[in-house]
């Protein structure tokens, strides 16, 4: 499908990576791997076309289409979240434009070329790969799947932040159904929910795929095989990440026992070299020797790359009571987000905030965390407690004209400066890099920043907003185990799953709703919590669409098991009945399209003005029914299923 040889790539003096081979199948599904600067957002650029290689070449299958999202926001037009989902990658308007152009130049003059007539054909076939005829119903389950509302669906782009338009940037990639999918960090806007709907959309697309995410659990679950770019090489292993950490051990083992072996012989040389160099009777000799150490094709062993390592410091002592929230309300303009909140947060406990994006969760952090008051009622800290506070959104809570240093410490002024570059260094910022302004840092590096003033403001409360957004992967894993270690008390937000779920013992979930947010004291673990989303998940991939008709038969059919006798053999009989009208009345419409496909391509047709306008409007009459008709039957299947 697409072969990658000899590639090279160069920025300045950085070599990314040299003679890269990598091949994509037509079932591959690859996780693209490396620190943070290693090229791997610019190799997808170099098979997009839209970096150049310093060498090597690209080689792709005839007719290859490739879904491509990157990690800025793609260029979008002002139309509305559904249109421009259907845009697709604007070949659809393309396609749709050029197939009236011909439809009225064929009214207009019966002596249609023959050439026209063929590619009149090709963009008919065309728009059938693209099932053209349930692309609406399509768009809308999966803009449903990436977490918005049906009133979402014709408000304009402009209304939505840049989250938002990643999430329809990724839809529209989505519904092309590409051959290939290119995702660089299609996880980074993703609520829990949407994330749950995303991986199991990906786990059944046919087609091959290519992506880059930090989220190991997510990749783990995917992928078949990892891509790392290391030593300026890309090295291919096969299976998901736990097996690659396996098979990089072993590989890495004879790499090392090859390097203590090629370092033995080059002491030798050396050794022998400067023992007879001088000698007339072996300098011959030596001469050789020295020839074969520059000829010898040296081995190098991957860097070590620096670590960031911490724990947080003894937690002050507080009261059992560590927050008390009574009768919150939290509104915004005509917008209700919490009426009357009542919780009590209990020393020890970690609580994990679950919902979705717009429910409420930021804000509800922020009450916590003291730095948002609620519009009425009160929210009170309890006694010698101390927030430590990471906002989602570094820059909430850096100045950005700071340097690191001058940033580290302000946030702990008594602390010996020592002991704050200590935690400085702790962290990868040493020597000259706290000299670097706030606003020049990477988000990975304000992520650390941020890290690094919680420590330095020692809290028996810690109020985290995503904090593994931006992390790499060892970072993430370090945060992981000081927080286990952490004797305080919890509160997070993440959609972070593997992250998550060793940490909390309590999961408090919000679900939106017109008089603003209801929020759940859930009985539930976290990973009994994540077992019934990733349930809903699947059951939103299969097709149900809940409309106010079919509302109640549908909570009747996708009931617990324990009530699954609440679907009656009446309901049974008329759905059983409808399906099988629908599935005759499907038969009969698809078989005249096909009819109608043959005529449209047969240049008799359009000798005959009368003729041609009858089968056209007959075309769309079909393609009408079926549209309506393939969502239902799906719908109608499911439920008869269950």
């Amino acid at each position: 499908m697409l072969h990658i040889s000899g590639l090279s790539k160069q920025f300045g003096s950085k070599l990314l990576f040299d003679s890269a081979e990598v091949h994509i199948g037509h079932r591959s599904r690859a996780a693209l791997i490396g620190p943070n600067g290693a090229g791997k957002s610019t190799m997808i650029k170099i098979i997009m076309g839209l970096e150049s290689a310093d060498s090597g070449t690209v080689v792709r299958a005839n007719s290859l289409a490739i879904g491509y999202l990157p990690q800025e926001i793609p260029k979008m037009s002002g139309l509305t979240v559904l249109s421009e989902t259907m845009r697709l990658d604007g070949r659809r308007e393309q396609l749709l434009k050029t197939k009236e152009d011909f439809e009225k130049s064929f009214s207009d003059n019966p002596d249609v070329p023959e050439q026209d007539l063929e590619r009149y054909g090709r963009i008919v076939e065309e728009l059938e790969h693209l099932d053209e005829y349930r692309l609406e119903s399509r768009a809308k389950a999966i803009l449903s799947g990436m977490g918005f509302k049906t009133a979402d669906f014709d408000r304009k782009l402009t209304e939505f932040s840049g989250g938002w338009l990643m999430r329809v940037a990724l839809s529209r990639i989505l519904l092309l159904d590409p051959d290939l999918l290119l995702l660089d960090e299609p996880t980074n806007h993703l609520d829990l929910e949407s994330l749950l709907w995303l991986e199991e959309f990906l786990r059944r697309h046919q087609g091959a795929l290519l992506m880059i995410s930090h989220d190991t659990g997510f990749l783990n679950r995917i992928v078949n095989e990892v891509l790392e770019i290391d030593q300026k090489k890309v090295w291919s292993y096969r299976g998901n990440l736990q097996s690659y950490a396996i098979q990089k051990e072993e590989r890495l083992q004879v790499l090392r026992g090859q390097y203590a072996g090629q370092q033995a012989k080059i002491a030798e040389i050396e050794a022998f070299v400067s023992r007879f160099g001088a000698k007339a009777t072996k300098a011959r000799q030596a001469q050789s020797k020295l020839k074969q150490l520059e000829k010898m094709d040296r081995i190098e062993l991957p860097d070590e790359k620096p670590t960031v390592a911490f724990r947080f410091p003894p937690v002050p002592h507080s009261g059992k009571d560590v927050v008390i929230v009574k009768d919150a309300s939290v509104q915004f303009g005509e917008k209700k987000l919490f009426r009357d909140l009542d919780w009590l947060i209990r020393k020890g406990t970690r609580t994990a905030i679950v919902g979705v994006n717009g429910a409420g969760k930021t804000t509800l952090l922020k009450m916590l965390a003291k730095t948002f008051e609620p519009t009425s009622g009160e929210i009170r800290l309890g006694h010698g407690v101390q927030v430590g506070y990471y906002s989602q959104m570094q820059a909430e809570t850096l100045t950005m004209t700071n340097t690191i240093a001058q940033e580290l410490e302000q946030t702990a002024p008594d602390m010996p400066i020592s002991q704050v570059r200590a935690i400085a260094g702790a962290f990868l910022f040493s020597g000259d890099a706290v000299k670097k302004q706030c606003g020049v840092l990477s988000g990975g590096e304000k992520a650390r920043v941020a890290l690094a003033k919680l420590l330095l403001t020692p809290a028996n409360f810690l109020v985290l907003d995503e904090p593994t957004n931006h992390l790499d992967v060892e970072s993430r894993g370090v945060l992981l185990e000081a927080l286990q270690d952490y004797d305080g008390t919890l509160c997070l937000v993440s959609h972070d799953r593997d992250f998550v779920s060793p940490l909390v013992d309590t999961v408090l979930e919000i679900e939106p709703g017109p008089d603003g947010s209801k929020v759940i004291h859930s009985t539930q673990t976290y990973d009994e919590y994540l077992a019934r989303k990733i349930q809903e998940a699947s059951g939103a991939l299969s097709g149900i669409v809940e409309t106010p008709e079919n509302k109640k038969d549908l909570a009747k059919a996708s009931a617990p098991e324990k009530n699954k006798s609440a679907m009656s053999p009446n309901l049974r009989r008329t759905l059983t009945k409808e399906k099988e009208t629908l599935e005759k009345k499907i038969a009969e419409w698809e078989k005249e399209k096909t009819i109608v496909t043959e005529q449209l391509s047969d240049p008799v047709t359009y000798q005959d003005k009368k003729l041609f306008n009858e089968i056209l409007a007959k075309q769309q009459v079909l393609e009408a029914s079926l549209e309506k008709g393939y969502p239902r039957w799906e719908e109608l299947s499911l439920l008869l299923e269950t």
